[in-house]
């Protein structure tokens, strides 16, 4: 799936959405990772969304972000509460969607110059 591109060259964008692999201006992924405006960080941990734990969702956090999005794979998923402990304790919501969702979500959000940061997942075994 082909995802409209932003004007903004400065700006870390998703491309495409395949179910194996994103691109992204710059590079091809093909594990999970976290995406912000100002940068992409490869190989978040999980493989899968039911391997979600509080650990992963601290990273994250620790982007700073305003606007927090969570792409669980092909299917949208919401984690245990006890898993989102990091984000109950500082009062931050977390948004939980289909990875696609999340993509497309994640480059309008950075698109309108927002403090967006995403965790994506692309499901791998």
């Amino acid at each position: 799936m082909q995802l409209q591109l932003d004007s903004n060259d400065n700006i870390e964008i998703i491309v495409s959405v395949h179910d194996d692999y994103i691109d992204t201006r710059k590079t091809r992924l093909t594990e999970s990772f976290l995406i912000t405006p100002g940068e992409i960080i490869p190989q978040w941990r999980p493989k899968r969304s039911t391997d979600i734990r509080s650990a992963d969702l601290e990273s994250l956090l620790s982007t700073e972000a305003e606007i927090y999005l969570v792409g669980t794979g092909r299917d949208q998923y919401f984690p245990r509460a006890l898993e989102l402990q990091s984000f109950i304790r500082v009062g931050k919501a977390v948004d939980f969607m289909n990875s696609r969702a999340a993509c497309h979500t994640y480059n309008l959000l950075a698109s309108e110059g927002r403090k967006v940061a995403a965790a994506i997942i692309i499901e791998s075994e």
